[in-house]
């Protein structure tokens, strides 16, 4: 099978060099829902409970990190704080302090936040498995349970001297005025429409919290000051990064690198090559049990064409726990009482896969017009995070032609023959256009 790559005239020198790949991050595609999958949360009460307990787990341990490393790396520099809480918010795996105190902490807190009334009501509300709901419904109902989150995991760090006892955590009380009683009576379209109405004070509460703190900052300790401003952080970001990271660690990353079937695209030509001054690569698959491979040099990976579709994909986040290989999938889906959730065997590792799969070879029918064909490489280990590691050098056999733009210029035809050159191409046994 023919697939050709459009390239610009510096990156068709570059993957010239070495007769090599880069495999792309979907992030680095032109397509800003590249990879994009819609999230929901549908489950039973267990799978409800196991998440919260992780939530307040998390809280903690953000917090406590902050406090335990404050004076060392934070300085005075809010940036640093929210860019480093990102990266350690979610706790994939709460067993992993097993063998330390933290462990007994995190049992406690878990046990403690699910007899809240705030949690109690969320799980009664969304624990029946009937009702689905989506990212900014989902920090909604973690904001409703955040400041029992905050008082019990600062009462935790008063116990452990982390933070002093006359020290008010209550210095800027807010508890969303909602009923999930009318919740229950209303259409999924009206509940949301609700819960946007009361998710958009969001802003205007963290302005007038850090304000009301500006404004009686005299009345604190510089050190008292800062914990009370990251608190009202934390309080008011953490749901947010929070359902971002959950979405996150349901699928391993995966890179790609795209082909098309065809040559005379023009659109492709001056999106992708230089406005038809760069080239455009011919490539020959070969064709094994009836699916096409190209080699690299320890592997044979599958060209598989894009499926383009009106809709996203959709999936719920309970169903693909038990397939996460670096969390205990039973403290996420077990709640009070050791009752497990009916989510720890709804889905095969078959489906798994497929999904994962699936969110890189799907594009919006906008783009259907690239006639697309991917390799796609898979990274379960976390092998290829650094981008030298995406470098493959394929067999040089693979690469069959050179397809010039009608602006390409002398000198670049040049460079790239002498690049062949070098790949043992020559004009005898290469296709030149």
């Amino acid at each position: 099978m023919k697939l050709y790559r459009y390239r610009t005239i510096k990156s068709a020198l570059r993957e010239l060099d070495n007769g090599s790949f880069y495999f792309a991050a979907p992030t680095e595609l032109n397509d800003p829902i590249e990879g994009y999958l819609k999230i929901f949360w549908q489950g039973d009460a267990p799978a409800w409970e196991g998440l919260l307990k992780n939530f307040v787990c998390s809280f903690f341990y953000s917090l406590q990190t902050y406090l335990i490393t404050s004076g060392k790396f934070y300085a005075s520099e809010q940036e640093n704080f929210l860019s480093d809480l990102h990266n350690k918010i979610l706790l994939p795996d709460i067993r992993q302090f097993d063998n330390s105190p933290l462990s007994r902490t995190f049992e406690k807190l878990g046990e403690i936040f699910l007899t809240a009334s705030s949690v109690q009501k969320v799980v009664e509300f969304y624990g029946n498995d009937e009702i689905r709901c989506y990212g900014r419904e989902m920090e909604f109902i973690l904001r409703t349970v955040t400041d029992d989150a905050c008082r019990l995991c600062v009462q935790s760090c008063k116990d452990l001297s982390l933070i002093r006892d006359d020290f008010d955590e209550n210095f800027f009380d807010v508890e969303y005025e909602i009923s999930f009683a009318e919740l229950k009576g209303i259409s999924d379209a009206e509940r949301k429409r609700r819960i946007d109405k009361i998710e958009n004070l969001n802003c205007d509460l963290m302005e007038s919290g850090l304000l009301a703190l500006k404004l009686n900052h005299r009345s604190s300790t510089a050190a008292e000051y800062t914990l009370k401003q990251r608190l009202l952080w934390l309080r008011f970001i953490f749901p947010r990064l929070y359902v971002e990271q959950l979405k996150e660690i349901m699928y391993p990353n995966g890179y790609v690198v795209c082909f098309s079937d065809t040559p005379t695209n023009s659109a492709m030509w001056g999106n992708y090559a230089d406005n038809h001054c760069g080239v455009c690569f011919a490539y020959e698959t070969e064709t094994l049990d009836g699916r096409e491979f190209i080699h690299f040099a320890a592997k044979s990976l599958e060209v598989k064409p894009i499926k383009y579709s009106a809709q996203f994909i959709t999936r719920n986040f309970f169903d693909t726990l038990r397939h996460l290989k670096f969390i205990r999938v039973e403290d996420w889906l077990t709640g009070k009482g050791g009752v497990k959730s009916s989510k720890l065997g709804d889905t095969t590792a078959g489906e798994y896969d497929e999904d994962y799969h699936e969110k890189f070879y799907n594009k919006l029918t906008d783009w259907n017009h690239e006639h697309e064909y991917r390799i796609f490489l898979p990274d379960r280990f976390y092998r290829y995070g650094d981008k030298f590691a995406r470098k493959l050098r394929y067999n040089p056999n693979t690469l069959t032609g050179i397809i010039f733009g009608l602006r390409t210029t002398l000198d670049d035809k040049l460079k790239l023959i002498q690049k062949l050159d070098r790949l043992g191409k020559t004009v005898a046994n290469f296709d030149f256009l």
